[in-house]
């Protein structure tokens, strides 16, 4: 029998690049996507898209009710631009305005109840070490915290909360998503919601970056 995993996927490189690897290890996998109040929900698209391709249970939670709780983020809030961020930015300053107040705490407490309620030990996210400067809740240390924090919580010493790519860079996730055959051109990064990918927004940036940096060719079409 399959050991069953809840992952959480966004539609995008990593979370996409995750979900392949968890099933060529074999894992029965059940995937959660949360609507929570974005600016668009092109990533819930793509995040269908690739469960589609692999077959597997997806489930999209709404959480967008909590919009305007969770405000002052570029992602969630009117009232806030995603910024342009010119090639030679330091991205990751611009990538501050992007934090979303105490996001994956919220998703991963929905995935774990999920996980419990289907009798699984293992909840996976795809938090990666590019973002450790900017995002404190992809950090290491946080996975760790928070592994501990519902073991007690559910009162399961074997409750496994795991960010496999948590000391890797975006490029090495690039490299392993090309070796694992995961369409990229099926995943969305951008910040804002066009036809295409922006290509200057931070997140765009950081996509180019990676395909640069990993040698694999880069599939994305970009507005500019």
């Amino acid at each position: 029998m399959k050991t069953k995993a809840v992952i959480i996927a966004s539609g995008g490189i990593d979370s996409s690049t995750l979900l392949y690897k968890m099933v060529k290890d074999g894992f029965q996998v059940y995937v959660l996507t949360f609507i929570y109040g974005q600016k668009h929900l092109k990533e819930i698209e793509y995040a269908k898209v690739i469960a589609q391709r692999l077959e597997v249970d997806h489930r999209v939670v709404d959480l967008s009710a909590m919009k305007g709780l969770l405000s002052g983020s570029a992602l969630t809030d009117a009232n806030v631009e995603v910024p342009n961020v010119p090639e030679t930015a330091d991205h990751y300053e611009t990538l501050k305005s992007t934090i979303v107040p105490n996001r994956n705490a919220i998703f991963l407490s929905i995935a774990i109840g999920y996980a419990v309620s289907l009798e699984a030990n293992h909840v996976y996210f795809g938090a990666h070490f590019s973002d450790r400067g900017v995002y404190p809740d992809c950090r290491k240390e946080f996975v760790e915290a928070f592994q501990y924090s519902e073991r007690l919580a559910n009162d399961n010493p074997d409750l496994v909360l795991d960010a496999p790519f948590v000391n890797i860079d975006k490029s090495e996730i690039v490299k392993l998503g090309a070796e694992l055959g995961v369409p990229f051109k099926d995943t969305w990064t951008c910040y804002k919601g066009g036809e295409k990918h922006c290509g200057v927004c931070s997140s765009c940036r950081e996509r180019k970056r990676a395909f640069a940096q990993s040698g694999v060719p880069d599939p994305t079409e970009y507005e500019q």
